[in-house]
């Protein structure tokens, strides 16, 4: 039987031959009970500990709310200026030059209660001078989250160090 890769949110990534894992990381700052305007910053910002130098393979969601909904995971190589929470998500003209990566998370799989976004072979090759990729999401649609149903992402790929 093949082993899973652990990954506890303890560590900041795991790795194993060449594959690296996040842990799952609950998008902050969410306002609950609030109906989102699609193009909405969905949460406020947050980071994922990578190697240096890689390759994205996977992404996921995992939505507790059952939404279903698509959020976009915009990735940058350092700091950048956040969009306040439930405010429509702008990026300025400098830090689009810090942009390594937006990924689209809209291929649901509904699990009666809830459901998980996964996009698998991305193969979006990243730098990440600080060994860290900057992340704030993006709601593309109208969700409404119970305070209990916070979402949590998470990054598979290929470590290039």
């Amino acid at each position: 039987m093949a082993k899973g890769i652990p990954v506890s949110p303890s560590e900041p990534f795991a790795v194993v031959g060449r594959v690296f894992a996040t842990p799952y990381i609950e998008i902050p700052g969410i306002a609950t009970a609030s109906a989102y305007t699609a193009a909405d910053a969905f949460g406020t910002d947050f980071f994922f500990d990578v190697p240096t130098r890689g390759v994205i393979e996977t992404a996921i969601l995992l939505d507790f709310d059952d939404e279903g909904t698509q959020v976009d995971l915009w990735l940058f190589r350092s700091p950048f200026v956040i969009t306040a929470d439930h405010d429509e998500f702008a990026v300025t003209d400098a830090d689009l030059l810090l942009l390594e990566v937006v990924i689209e998370i809209n291929n649901f799989t509904n699990a009666n209660a809830n459901q998980v976004g996964i996009n698998n072979g991305l193969n979006l090759p990243y730098i990440a001078p600080l060994g860290k990729l900057y992340c704030q999401c993006v709601t593309r649609s109208t969700p409404t989250i119970a305070v209990a149903n916070l979402p949590r992402v998470a990054l598979r790929g290929l470590n290039y160090e």
